[in-house]
């Protein structure tokens, strides 16, 4: 996420809003957050907040009461309509970017399960954040093509969950939406339910699949039951018709079964609408994990080969996200895709030369000083 810092005046609590480089009309300043305003103090009471770029700001603006946040570093990087919080250290976080396609609300870092190579940190004092997301939602751009519903492990909210979707299916009506989730809470077939009958027209369900049987699947999952839960919580949701995403991160406990968990896909789950292979994000759990996840790159092509291949010939549409095409046979490469996440299509320094780079899905951020010395531009 992007984050901008600089000196804060008068902001004592966080203050969320729709970046203007502009003076907007009166109705709108109530969420506008205005940038390197020319406007009378009286105005700009009427906003949220106003950020300037200079290092210094007047002393009367100081004491004003209003809040303000002066010496903004990289303030370039803001655009028109982008939506930031303001947190009372001077600390803005940019939550939205209108002109990105990989926008999310992450809905909270919390988890029922407990995987070996989670990404996500978890906070323990995030609280609740359901009224944040919801005022989010209702200033993200009408024109967002895509946004992801994220975690941590966005059902642990229960039916709060309901409320994010219904608010995105009344601001974000043409916005298609992508919920990750490992969907254990979906074994209830009541809450599976409630969620089907939302009725948003564009949603679809990506789940992450370790293996095809309980004892593999829990073991990655560090959890108990996590298996047998997620393929009733993937049934359930079938039988009331919604898309479904199954995703495979590949990493030493997982690149050899690929063939046996491709094979299990296809006898139990032919009705999904998309399957994933998917190179591993090094943060956080996996970073801790990493002398025990991490394979080398020409080690798993034997078996994504031959899993691609089973699947393929079955008809289901397959992609490979994260893995660069200097590291996979040219028979995968048309298989290959880039992420919606720019911070999931990240580059080495080496790949500048590189003939095929703008084809490439390149890597997780996370993942250029691991994968850079097996790099070989084309």
């Amino acid at each position: 996420m992007l984050a901008l810092q600089g000196i804060p005046k008068n902001i004592n609590e966080p203050l969320l809003g729709k970046i203007s480089f502009f003076s907007t009309e009166k109705d709108n300043r109530s969420e506008t957050i205005i940038v390197d305003p020319k406007l009378s103090k009286r105005k700009l009471k009427s906003y949220v907040a106003s950020i300037f770029s200079c290092i210094d700001i007047d002393d009367q603006l100081k004491t004003s009461g209003i809040p303000i946040v002066y010496n903004v570093n990289n303030i370039h990087l803001l655009s028109e309509g982008d939506v930031v919080e303001i947190l009372p250290n001077g600390l803005i976080n940019v939550f939205y970017q209108i002109n990105s396609k990989h926008n999310l609300i992450f809905v909270t870092s919390r988890c029922n399960s407990n995987c070996i190579m989670c990404p996500q940190l978890i906070d323990n004092n995030e609280g609740n954040l359901l009224d944040l997301n919801l005022k989010l939602i209702s200033l993200i751009d009408k024109s967002t093509e895509e946004l992801a519903l994220t975690g941590g492990e966005p059902t642990v909210i229960g039916h709060d969950l309901f409320h994010l979707i219904l608010a995105c299916k009344h601001y974000l009506p043409n916005t298609s939406l992508l919920l990750l989730t490992n969907a254990r809470k979906f074994s209830d077939l009541k809450y599976t339910h409630l969620f089907s009958s939302l009725g948003h027209p564009n949603i679809t369900i990506a789940i992450t699949l370790y293996g095809d049987n309980n004892i593999e699947h829990d073991f990655i999952a560090g959890s108990k039951d996590a298996f047998n839960e997620m393929v009733r919580g993937i049934l359930n949701l079938a039988t009331f018709g919604n898309s479904i995403e199954i995703r495979i991160v590949i990493h030493k406990y997982t690149y050899k079964g690929l063939l046996r968990i491709s094979e299990y896909i296809y006898r139990n789950m032919v009705f999904v609408k998309h399957i994933a292979f998917m190179g591993l994000e090094t943060t956080w759990r996996a970073k801790a994990n990493l002398e025990l996840l991490w394979v080398e790159p020409k080690e798993i092509i034997n078996s994504l080969e031959e899993s691609i291949r089973y699947l393929a010939q079955r008809g289901m549409n397959l992609s490979i996200y994260n893995i660069p095409l200097c590291l996979l046979p040219k028979n995968l490469w048309k298989f290959a895709r880039q992420s919606i996440s720019g911070w999931k299509n990240s580059f080495d320094s080496k790949c500048l030369t590189c003939s095929v780079k703008n084809q490439c899905s390149g890597m997780f951020e996370s993942g250029v000083p691991v994968y850079s010395q097996y790099l070989q531009p084309i």
